[in-house]
């Protein structure tokens, strides 16, 4: 016969919890609510026996809930640690609130952040070329008297370096009607 050992017991745990859509936290807190502590047959013990059985009972709670609260704090303690090391720039504040619901949820903060900052980058990336694209296709600047061609802000933002740098004098004069 194999002797199980807690990595294995947690395995087990981890598959049950998997196999019933919940976490680990959400399983284990079902299976106290529906079994719990079984009441111990006191009968014919002396009441200082029952006394010190139910203190015993009680201390055991209250430091397995010690325990599982220092279990939290260590763990969030790392997830902090492991967030300024990979976002060391990054703020409290900066952290929108998507990221923290996701938290919530038991994703860890850093990879949290991590996916929203892809996410926004991805999110960036298509709107510069959808810009890029509608920039191109835009038509050409207007002109005014002589032939000289008067350029919008939104146009110049849209140029290449190129188109900046064969039309800098014209961007120059339509850049002083842009404060108005």
């Amino acid at each position: 016969m194999k002797a199980i050992n807690n990595e294995a017991i947690l395995d087990l745990i981890y598959d049950l919890a998997d196999e019933n859509g919940l976490r680990i936290g959400e399983f284990i807190e079902r299976i106290e609510e529906e079994f719990g502590e079984q009441p111990i047959d006191t009968t014919g013990l002396p009441e200082r026996v029952i006394a010190e059985l139910e203190a015993a009972k009680g201390y055991k709670n209250e430091q397995r809930t010690i325990k599982r609260k220092k279990q939290q704090e260590t763990d969030m303690q790392a997830d902090i640690k492991r967030f300024r090391e990979l976002f060391p720039d990054t703020s409290a504040e900066e952290i929108p609130d998507t990221v923290w619901a996701e938290v919530e949820n038991g994703v860890p903060l850093a990879h949290a952040f991590a996916l929203y900052t892809v996410t926004q980058q991805s999110i960036n990336t298509l709107a510069e070329e959808i810009n890029r694209r509608n920039g191109n296709a835009s038509a050409a600047a207007t002109t005014e008297g002589a032939g000289e061609p008067v350029f919008t802000k939104e146009q110049v933002e849209k140029m290449s370096q190129k188109d900046i740098k064969s039309n800098y004098k014209n961007i120059l004069k339509a850049m002083k009607s842009w404060r108005v």
